[in-house]
């Protein structure tokens, strides 16, 4: 069953159960009103017998005999309704002692089965009187009786009977039963078909976002975006969300493809070279020149497959760090020994900026890894007679590395995905290296719940930021944290030398 019948279904089975529980509760109040009123009016009536008749006794050979004077009961006519009092002596059968004027010739009681009663039932006038209602066929219409046992002069028993018209109640009833049965059935099939209308003309994005699916599948096409003009509900909020993930499905496929076909070009660049060489060995024997190319060939190759395992370590999480209490300052100042070791052939400047101690809980390998790559990349696009500077100080929540030079700089454009694998803004710079230190050096950054960040500017250079949490005003203990604030390594400050002239 589809969704759009299941809706349908819902909606008007409830409205169903809704409106079958407002009529029932309606017909029952309704009667309960009507039966209610005509209860009313024979109660009263039978209280007007009672003040306006009087009983007296007729004397008989044997016992007196009670008899009822009704002088009063002509203006029950125009009620419609009408009265019997029924006298009742034991072993003997129910005398009528009077009536009504408008119930003329009628010797019967109207409710025979109400003129018997145990004599707990019977009250005096002057006590709370007990009132028995029963409906009876009389001549063949509908009629509401009242009968209440009284005990009278000398402990006599009488038995008032008042009835009045039933049938109105009846038709009334019946007609607002019929009533509800034809608005329920109309109320229920106008809902199901306004039902169908509105779930057709609410599900319709629906049915477009899944045909839009449909035509991505069969046709590869993940440019395809949803068009939405109306308001930003539920619907709206799908397609949002439905464009958002297709725009990063487009963009991931994008990446995809020129990560298969970098990585492809990276390792045919050193495959060609290996077998160029081997081809000259073969031809010409052994040469120095030709191993050490092989040699550097297949070391590139070697940094190249254990970057791209530690990214793929790193994006299923199966990479863990090491995380401890280390100085960052240490790290730093063992980042910047190596550096100097980078510079010592090429007239660039290492510099230490500003340097402020600082303790945070990290993986100091990879922390190293990271800064080294920031730095050989500053030295590597840094031209003669520039200068790399490295900066540590720290905010109130965090450790701040710069690693700032004078070099080329990086377009604009080219800033956004500086860090995406294998992207090298520059065509100059194919062939410096595979393009995955920027990469390894994002995903340990926030490894370590920090951020890293670039800016530049063509022809004036670079600068890039790393901020890491530090656990400065942390639960650290009063020595560390004094250790934290002693001073470190004054020397480094003082720049490497440049090589001399030759």
């Amino acid at each position: 069953m589809t969704l759009r019948n299941r809706l349908i279904l819902l909606y008007s089975g409830l409205l169903a159960v809704i409106i079958i529980l407002f009529s029932t509760m309606l017909y029952g109040v309704t009667r309960w009103t009507l039966v209610n009123s005509v209860d009313t009016t024979l109660v009263q009536t039978v209280e007007q017998v009672i003040a306006n008749s009087r009983p007296f006794v007729v004397s008989e050979f044997g016992d007196p005999s009670l008899r009822l004077s009704l002088p009063e009961l002509d203006f029950f006519r125009a009620s419609g309704v009408v009265v019997q009092v029924w006298e009742i002596d034991e072993g003997e059968a129910p005398r009528l002692a009077g009536s009504s004027n408008n119930l003329p010739d009628y010797t019967e009681p109207l409710a025979p089965n109400r003129l018997y009663f145990e004599d707990a039932h019977y009250h005096a006038l002057d006590e709370p009187q007990a009132d028995h209602f029963s409906n009876v066929l009389l001549n063949g219409e509908d009629w509401r009786v009242l009968a209440r046992p009284i005990r009278v002069w000398n402990d006599r028993k009488i038995v008032i009977q008042t009835a009045a018209p039933f049938y109105t109640v009846n038709q009334a009833t019946r007609a607002l039963l019929v009533l509800m049965v034809v608005s329920t059935t109309v109320a229920l099939i106008g809902s199901m078909a306004l039902g169908m209308g509105l779930s057709d003309r609410a599900l319709a994005p629906i049915e477009t976002i899944t045909q839009a699916a449909a035509g991505i599948v069969a046709k590869d096409d993940l440019k395809t975006r949803l068009p939405w003009t109306g308001p930003m509900d539920e619907l709206g909020r799908l397609t949002s969300v439905f464009n958002q993930m297709m725009e990063r499905l487009d963009g991931l496929f994008t990446v995809q493809q020129r990560f298969v076909a970098d990585v492809s070009h990276e390792l045919r660049t050193p495959l060609t070279a290996i077998r160029g060489h081997f081809d000259l060995i073969k031809r010409y024997g052994m040469d120095e020149s030709s191993m050490e190319a092989i040699e550097s060939e297949v070391e590139r190759m070697s940094r190249m497959v254990n970057d791209l395992l530690l990214l793929a370590k790193a994006d299923y999480g199966g990479l863990k760090l090491d995380l401890q209490v280390i100085d960052l300052d240490t790290v730093i100042s063992e980042v910047y020994r190596q550096g100097r070791v980078l510079v010592k052939d090429q007239t660039v400047t290492l510099t230490i900026g500003d340097f402020e101690p600082v303790r945070i809980s990290g993986d100091s390998d990879r922390l190293k890894q990271l800064f080294l790559n920031l730095v050989s990349n500053a030295i590597k696009f840094t031209p003669a007679g520039g200068t790399v500077t490295i900066h540590l100080h720290r905010s109130s929540t965090h450790a701040i590395v710069e690693v700032t030079d004078t070099g080329i700089g990086i377009a604009p454009e080219s800033l956004k995905h500086v860090f995406d694998r294998f992207y090298q803004a520059e065509p100059s710079r194919k062939g410096e290296g595979a393009g995955l230190g920027l990469s390894i050096a994002k995903w340990v950054a926030e490894a370590h719940h920090g951020t890293i960040t670039v800016e530049s500017m063509v022809g004036m250079g670079t600068t890039f930021t790393v901020e890491i949490p530090h656990l400065e005003g942390t639960t650290s203990t009063p020595a560390a944290a004094a250790a934290v604030t002693r001073p470190r390594l004054g020397v480094i400050r003082r720049p490497a030398a440049p090589p001399k002239k030759p």
